[in-house]
This record gives C-alpha cells, sequence and structure tokens, in this order.
C-alpha cells in the first residue's frame, strides 16, 4: 500500500494520467465501433450495398408490379426497397436487424413521401415473416441463403420469387438468371424440394 502511494500514485498524475485515461477512451470507443461493423460480417451478414446497376437488373428481372410485395432482408438503409416503390408501384417492406439503418430508413422513406407504400421493420431476417411476400429480394452470404431456402419454403406461398445477387441457394435451379451479373430468380415450388 506504501509503495502505490508514494511511487504509482505520482507517476500517474497529471499528464501521464490524462494520457492513459485518453488511450483507455479511445481503446473503448475502438473496440465499438469495430464491434459494429465487424459483428454483422462475423455473424453471416454483413452490409454490403447491391451497386446500382445490379439493382436495376434485379427489378428488370423480377418486374414486381403494383400490387405486389416486396421484402427486401437485410435492407442496410433503404436503397433497394425505395427504389422498387418508386420505379414499378410495388409495396415494399425492408428487414434490417440494425437499429441505426432502420432510423435513417425511416428518415428516407419520409423525406421521399412513400410512407404509405415503404416500412423498416427491425428484426434478424431469419425471424422476419415473409409470408406475404410476392418477392424477397438479398444480397446475403452462401450459409444465409441456404437458411433462407429453408424458411421461404416454410412460409412463401407457392410462385412467389426470391431474387438474390450473387450467391445461389444450393440444391435450388433458377427460374430465371443473368450468370454474367449473378443473379438469380427462384421460384417457390408448389411442391417442397427433395432434400431441403
Amino acid at each position: 500500500m506504501a509503495i502505490q502511494s508514494v511511487i504509482i500514485e505520482p507517476l500517474l498524475s497529471g499528464g501521464l494520467r490524462l494520457a492513459l485515461e485518453g488511450i483507455t477512451v479511445l481503446m473503448v470507443v475502438g473496440a465499438v465501433i469495430v464491434g459494429y461493423f465487424l459483428w454483422p460480417f462475423l455473424t453471416g451478414a454483413g452490409y454490403e450495398p447491391v451497386p446500382d446497376r445490379i439493382l436495376r437488373r434485379m427489378i428488370e428481372l423480377s418486374q414486381p408490379k403494383k400490387g405486389q410485395r416486396v421484402y427486401d432482408l437485410g435492407s442496410g438503409f433503404g436503397r433497394i426497397i425505395i427504389k422498387v416503390a418508386m420505379e414499378t408501384g410495388a409495396t415494399c417492406t425492408g428487414v434490417e436487424i440494425d437499429p441505426l439503418k432502420v432510423w435513417w430508413t425511416k428518415r428516407a422513406i419520409r423525406a421521399k413521401g412513400l410512407g404509405a407504400q415503404v416500412n423498416v421493420v427491425k428484426s434478424n431476417l431469419l425471424d422476419a415473416d415473409i409470408s406475404q411476400a410476392d418477392f424477397v429480394f438479398v444480397f446475403l452470404w452462401e450459409g444465409i441463403m441456404q437458411k433462407l431456402g429453408k424458411k421461404a419454403l416454410k412460409e412463401m406461398k407457392p410462385g412467389s420469387m426470391i431474387v438474390s445477387y450473387y450467391h445461389r441457394i444450393l440444391g435450388w435451379e433458377p427460374e430465371k438468371e443473368d450468370a454474367k451479373n449473378r443473379i438469380y430468380l427462384y421460384k417457390i415450388p408448389e411442391k417442397v424440394i427433395e432434400g431441403l
């Protein structure tokens, strides 16, 4: 105890103490930031926006129409649901687990005057109810795609579509595809696909 008060406490006074506190604060803030941005990648659904030209092609291939329901699973900042709603007249729902992205998307929906046509819900995409979807747009990692395939067979109505960028659903044959741009459209079958 005497050594601590005689040697350590004077060393930690003044500028050194402030420097150590500053370093500690920076380390905590850095850990929070790294955790916020890396955690989604580690859990299999990191945020990476679909390029504009790919999104245009996804819309062109799937052709949602007014009166149909489009879901975007892992909707990020809402770009897909807003663009699809504006270009096609479809009713769109984003599903996003990140509260900051949900808040931002709600602001963007209000700013564009699309509140009656577009909404976003805070949820894990694997927990979200997709039973009303005519189209589900996704840009997810391979492992999540397999889980989505099983979920879609249980929840989505026959004839509805999954519109995927980049990753396939293993064991499913696309109804349409743009191999060059890696866009795959999967139709929910009347009967369950064997082995899924």
